[in-house]
Formats: structure tokens, sequence, C-alpha cells
């Protein structure tokens, strides 16, 4: 064999070498990201995103409990939060990366209100935007409704307005998603959005459909806007919803989990978002350092 021959075998053995090495090295992610199913895939972009969930805030520290902590308790949370390195996400964030892959923060945290009172806009709403943090605010239509016509402001029991929900989303702090608009109830044999007895799946689906509809079409009246997410009353999530969910349109919904989302680019993830408790005897910190 002649040398010229000889050189060129050996050139491209060099060259195959060369890009054999690539491929086992720096272009070896994107060869087995080819080869990954979509499953795959989605948990390879896993993010840990925990969420917490609040209700109310009341000054007197003797009407702390389950559901209730002090504007105190709550901007120590805040504090704690942003020290330990968390940045806030709502909804529409957590949506677009799953659905287009926008990156959320190296550390994202998620904060949820419940039902809507007007504490939240009282004590929540001025905390947060002193920080600069956002929050996810759910509200109950029937009480916005109830609320804003008889104008009654006690921080024990008052909700809020659709003028104070406009001030809130306007400001940028909030972000409003649906509680439903008159299914946030505990009745005998069924509770939240859960079926009435014996009651039939057509009449049992057009029944949650009017309501929940209903209170969509409030947020479009009143402030413009279409809630993307439903968050169950009471994390009841019967399995003859989902349909009437899909059909009007929401894209994920909330439940009450005691544990940390694993967020993937799977959309499974964004339904039954699951969501810690905040209690008056188990702060943010505690919640956050001993994650499940």
């Amino acid at each position: 064999m002649d040398r010229t021959k000889m050189r060129r075998i050996c050139f491209h053995i060099k060259i195959y070498i060369t890009l054999l090495a690539l491929a086992l090295a720096g272009s070896s992610l994107g060869l087995v990201a080819l080869r990954l199913s979509p499953d795959a895939r989605a948990a390879a972009d896993e993010i840990e995103l925990p969420v917490l969930m609040y209700h109310a805030i009341m000054a007197d520290p003797g009407r702390s409990g389950d559901y209730v902590i002090t504007p105190e308790a709550f901007r120590q949370d805040l504090d704690y939060i942003q020290d330990a390195g968390y940045e806030t996400v709502v909804m529409e964030d957590v949506i677009a990366y799953v659905r287009s892959g926008t990156p959320l923060p190296e550390k994202p945290i998620m904060i949820t209100f419940d039902d809507g009172y007007y504490n939240n806009y009282l004590y929540a709403w001025p905390a947060l935007r002193a920080r600069g943090m956002r929050a996810v605010l759910s509200v109950i239509g029937v009480e916005i409704d109830r609320y804003t016509e008889n104008g009654e402001v006690d921080e024990t029991y008052s909700q809020c307005t659709w003028e104070m929900l406009r001030e809130m989303t306007d400001s940028g702090v909030f972000e409003l998603q649906n509680h439903s608009y008159d299914l946030h109830h505990i009745m005998r044999g069924y509770m939240g959005i859960g079926k009435k007895g014996s009651e039939a799946a057509v009449a049992y689906r057009t029944r949650l459909y009017a309501d929940l509809e209903r209170m969509q079409s409030r947020f479009q009246t009143e402030l413009g806007l279409t809630p993307t997410t439903f968050v169950f009353p009471f994390g009841c999530a019967p399995p003859d919803s989902r349909g009437v969910l899909a059909a009007l349109g929401f894209q994920a919904t909330l439940g009450t989990e005691n544990r940390t989302l694993r967020l993937t680019r799977d959309e499974k993830s964004l339904h039954m978002i699951p969501r810690y408790n905040r209690t008056a005897a188990q702060s943010a910190r505690s919640i956050l350092e001993n994650q499940k």
C-alpha cells in the first residue's frame, strides 16, 4: 500500500475517533436525549417546587390555629423564604415551564391563599408587595359578590370585594384563580365539588359545569381575566370532575396533599399540585427544612 493511501486511511480513522469521542463526551447528552422516551425526558427536567397554602391572617394571636396565623408570623415566613434564596412563582410560570420549557428560577417556591379573605388584602398584600414577591389567590365567587354588595369590612370574617381583587392583581402581586362560585361547602352526604349522594353522573356534571363556568364569567366581567387553574375546595377531586374541568379550559389544578411537587415537563404534574398547609404550629422555615 502506498504512503498516500495509508495517510488517507489514517486521516479518516482520526476523524472517526474524534467524532466518537465527542459523541461520548460533550455531544452525548443530545444523543441520549434522542433515545429517551417522552416520560424519561420529562423526568430529566424535574424541579422541586414547594407550594405553601395559607388561608387567613389575623392580628389577634388567640385566633391562630390550623388556618389562621398572625401578620408577624407571615412576615417572618416571607423573610425566611427570601433569606433562604427562594424566588416566588405563580401558576402562569409553572404552566409555561411545563408546556413551553420557559425557565423557572433556580430555587422556586409558590405561595398560595385560599378563599379570598379581606385579611389577605389587609396584611398579605402589603407584606408581599414590600418584598417584591408574588402569590396565587383563589377565591369563592358568591362570597366576593356578597361582600362587594354589603360593604362589610372586618378582618375576622369579611371577604374581599371585586375592587380589592382588582387592586391586588393590577399591582402584579396576586394572580387570581377559581375556587368555585358557590361549591365551597361541607354538606350532608358530600363535600366541595363532590356528588350529592345518588346524584346521576349527567346531573352532577351539569351542576358542576354551571357553577365553575359562572365563576369564570364573573372573573371575565369584573376583571377581564380568565383563570387557568381550578383549586379544589377541601382538596376533594372526584374523577367525574375531570371532563368538566377540561371542557372549561383549565390547565392545572391545586390539591391539599402535604408534600413537595416534583414538577416535570409532563402535563400530569400540573394536576392535583400538592401544597403544605401553613398552620400556626408550623412555620414556613419548619416546612421547607423538613420537606417530604
